[in-house]
């Protein structure tokens, strides 16, 4: 009894060691290990896989998510703080976990999710005896709604944040400490070079808790460990994050509803130097995962769930890493909570690509920098469709950097080529993926002022935006550009701009 009661005054968030970020959360995710244990939860590790892949299911518990691990350590604490009463906003599993630990531990819980959220996780929380409201259209909106809950006010209730915490974080770290340790047993009898851990990255609590708990006590005589965050393209709140240095807002639109939201968290932020890659996956490679997961296990995984094996492929695929020797990789699956009708449109009824006659390729452009330049290139690749472009300075000199990316017909390749070659000597067709995968290092937009603008997706959108603000003078400033395509018809564009 007293080792448990050290365990909860250690585990309250007025115990904040004065230690780097990635320190303390480790250190609370081995004290809530117990606490797992406890209840039954452990991360489920499917045989080997071709390319030395392991599927590291942390969804299989009476929540169907990962997320139960972080409501669980904040349930816990708040009851030793002597609350009596959860409040949360969710796009459904952590709302999931919520529920469940209250009703554990005897605690009653309120959460508050989009309006759109899907059917079967309001049902799960609502199952697990918590009261749900729908409150705002998108999950941001919906966490504004919950932080002015009159319960979260009063001295018995508790506001707990989906992620942007580091008790929740630590939680979620506990699977960091179980890959550890199956690590070490792989390790043990194969040979590699290299043990690479697959994640998916919404708002970065998972991120932030499992690279804390492996990179802080990851063995100096294992092979060394790469962190890979695998982000749908088209909620790329993470990666802009980590480029700007700051939280920078996003219109998502996924698939993947685990991973929808605006803005990471400071939590991530604050232990983002510890992951090694961040990577952008698109819509068509999250619904293929999905399905290969059902055709692997027999069950399905949602598209937040599917992220990592996305990411995983693709780099096999792509042979992005080049490794010497087969690497020991990990992808954790962290949801399975799909509506059936979402499921059978989105993937069952999806057709499969053609990839022998479409393809996305990129291209590594040399742009001057000088006025209109970027409007000269939008011109010159009229009536190609643009996936994505990503454009910075280089720094010290007069040249910009422009990774941009087409969906064309395999045909097109070589025009593009040779357009490329007439007006942006220097220029390199990049081999494919190559643009997917981001080396993370010093934010390279961090002098600059964010702006978010949206477009619809007609032909030639993007162009139009350029030459508009081009127009009003708004254009010499910019030292960074990030635009993606929509993933589905009739949805929206984003364009994220930074001047100085």
């Amino acid at each position: 009894m007293l080792e448990k009661q050290q365990r909860a005054d250690q585990l309250s968030e007025k115990w904040l060691p004065a230690r780097r970020p990635e320190w303390k959360l480790a250190e609370l995710s081995e004290l809530l290990m117990p606490l797992i244990r406890e209840n039954g939860l452990a991360v489920d590790f499917l045989p080997a896989l071709s390319g030395g892949l392991y599927i590291a299911d942390a969804s299989r518990n009476p929540t169907n998510a990962y997320k139960v691990r972080g409501a669980l350590a904040s349930a816990h604490t708040a009851q030793q703080e002597g609350k009596e009463f959860l409040v949360t906003a969710s796009a459904g599993n952590h709302g999931a976990g919520i529920a469940y630990a209250a009703q554990l531990r005897g605690m009653k819980a309120r959460v508050y999710v989009p309006e759109n959220a899907p059917h079967i996780k309001v049902q799960k929380i609502e199952g697990f005896g918590a009261e749900v409201i729908k409150a705002g259209g998108t999950f941001d909106e919906c966490l504004a709604y919950a932080r002015r809950d009159l319960d979260v006010r009063s001295a018995k209730g508790k506001f707990v944040h989906p992620f942007d915490d580091a008790i929740v974080a630590a939680g979620q770290g506990t699977i960091g400490i179980e890959l550890l340790e199956r690590a070490k047993q792989l390790v043990a009898a194969t040979e590699t070079d290299v043990v690479r851990v697959f994640l998916p990255i919404g708002g970065g609590g998972l991120m932030a808790g499992v690279a804390s708990a492996m990179k802080t006590r990851w063995p100096d005589d294992l092979p060394k460990l790469e962190i890979v965050g695998v982000i749908d393209e088209s909620a790329p709140a993470s990666l802009l994050a980590t480029l700007f240095g700051r939280p920078v807002r996003v219109l998502p639109n996924t698939i993947a509803d685990g991973t929808k939201v605006a803005l990471v968290g400071e939590t991530f932020l604050s232990v983002s130097n510890l992951v090694d890659y961040l990577m952008l996956v698109p819509h068509d490679s999250i619904v293929s995962a999905m399905r290969r997961y059902e055709m692997q296990t027999l069950s399905r995984v949602e598209g937040a769930g599917a992220l990592a094996l996305a990411g995983e492929a693709l780099t096999r695929s792509y042979n992005l890493f080049d490794d010497a020797k087969s690497p020991i990789s990990f992808a954790v699956v962290t949801g399975r909570n799909v509506d059936a009708t979402t499921y059978h449109d989105t993937v069952t009824a999806t057709p499969r690509l053609n990839l022998d006659s479409h393809l996305r390729q990129g291209f590594d452009v040399r742009v001057e920098e000088r006025q209109g330049e970027l409007l000269h290139f939008l011109k010159t690749v009229k009536g190609y469709n643009i996936a994505s472009l990503t454009y910075k300075q280089r720094p010290g000199t007069k040249t910009g950097h422009l990774l941009v990316e087409f969906e064309v017909e395999t045909k097109a390749v070589a025009p593009l080529q040779r357009a490329f070659k007439e007006h942006f000597p220097g220029s390199r067709r990049q081999d494919p993926g190559e643009h997917m995968l981001y080396d993370v290092g010093r934010p390279v937009a961090h002098k600059c002022k964010e702006e978010l603008i949206t477009l619809d997706d007609k032909p030639g959108a993007f162009l139009r935006c350029v030459e508009e603000l081009t127009r009003e003078g708004r254009f010499g400033s910019v030292g960074f550009l990030f635009y993606r395509k929509p993933p589905v018809d009739g949805a929206f564009a984003q364009v994220v701009i930074g001047r100085y």
